[in-house]
C-alpha cells in the first residue's frame, strides 16, 4: 500500500506539492502530532514552525545539497516526488526535499492556510 501526501492551500485551492510514497518525509510532519483539520479526518494544517522542524531534521543546507538543487531542472523535483523514496537514495532526495520545503514554507506564510492531506 502506498502513501500519498499532498499539500494545498485552502481558499485558493492550489496544490503546492505532492509526494507519492515518501513516508520518511511525511513522518517528519506527522511525528509533530498535528491535530486534524476536521473531526474524523487525518488531514491537518501546516504552519511555518512545522516546516522549520522538518527542515532542521534534514541536511538540506549542506553545500552539496544546495549545489545539487541549483543544477536540478524545475520539473525534476516533481518527478522525484512522484517516484517514491524506496526507488532512490536519501542523498538523491535531499535536493528535491529542499525545493519542496521552500515551496511549503512560502505557501504557509501566505494568508490562505496550508493543508496536508494524505491517504494510505
Amino acid at each position: 500500500m502506498g502513501l500519498d501526501t499532498g499539500f494545498l492551500t485552502l481558499g485558493a485551492k492550489v496544490e503546492i506539492a505532492y509526494l507519492r510514497d515518501h513516508r520518511g518525509f511525511s513522518n517528519l510532519l506527522s511525528e509533530q502530532d498535528p491535530k486534524p483539520y476536521c473531526p474524523g479526518y487525518t488531514d491537518f494544517l501546516v504552519d511555518t514552525s512545522m516546516i522549520d522542524i522538518v527542515a532542521a531534521r534534514l541536511p538540506i543546507e549542506a553545500a552539496c545539497v544546495v549545489r545539487a538543487e541549483a543544477r536540478m531542472p524545475r520539473p525534476s523535483s516533481t518527478d522525484i516526488c512522484w517516484m517514491g523514496e524506496q526507488n532512490q537514495t536519501f542523498v538523491d532526495l535531499l535536493p528535491a526535499y529542499r525545493r519542496v520545503i521552500r515551496r511549503l514554507r512560502n505557501a504557509a506564510a501566505e494568508p490562505h492556510p496550508l493543508l496536508c492531506a494524505w491517504s494510505a
